[in-house]
């Protein structure tokens, strides 16, 4: 196995993207992540990866949910709002929700306000909007 710096994991997560096919990373590029000496710098890149492809299906919730969770309470959940209000798609929103079940995170209202804000917005599709409002605010 070849040493994998931040750029080629970057690449290799990009290269795995198939618009309307379940989203799937060889188990190579994960050790990769894990195994660098800061993980959590690919926690924005994914988010980036999920707001900017709304036709992918990265799963329920997929690994690269479960990799960006590990950094719970450690700076995901900033990202994960920056994400949602930059582009909010399906994936997103339902990581947002998540997130936003523990009503011991100290962003809990954070997260309701960025969804109402969504909500209110005329520049949000109706299709986000019925998608905010599959889930129990």
């Amino acid at each position: 196995m070849r040493i994998m710096n931040k750029d080629d994991i970057i690449t290799a997560l990009k290269e795995a993207l198939m618009p309307d096919e379940e989203y799937y990373i060889d188990n190579e590029v994960i050790d990769a992540m894990l195994e660098y000496s800061d993980p959590f710098e690919f926690v924005e890149p994914i988010l980036d990866i999920i707001s900017e492809n709304p036709s992918v299906d990265f799963g329920s919730p997929g690994e690269l949910v479960h990799f960006v969770e590990k950094f719970y309470k450690k700076g995901y959940e900033e990202a994960l709002m920056e994400s949602v209000r930059k582009s909010p798609t399906f994936h997103n929103i339902w990581m947002l929700h998540r997130c936003y079940n523990d009503a011991n995170s100290p962003f809990h209202n954070d997260f309701l306000t960025l969804i109402n804000e969504i909500k209110a917005s005329s520049s949000a599709s109706a299709d986000i909007k019925k998608v905010i409002d599959m889930f129990t605010w």
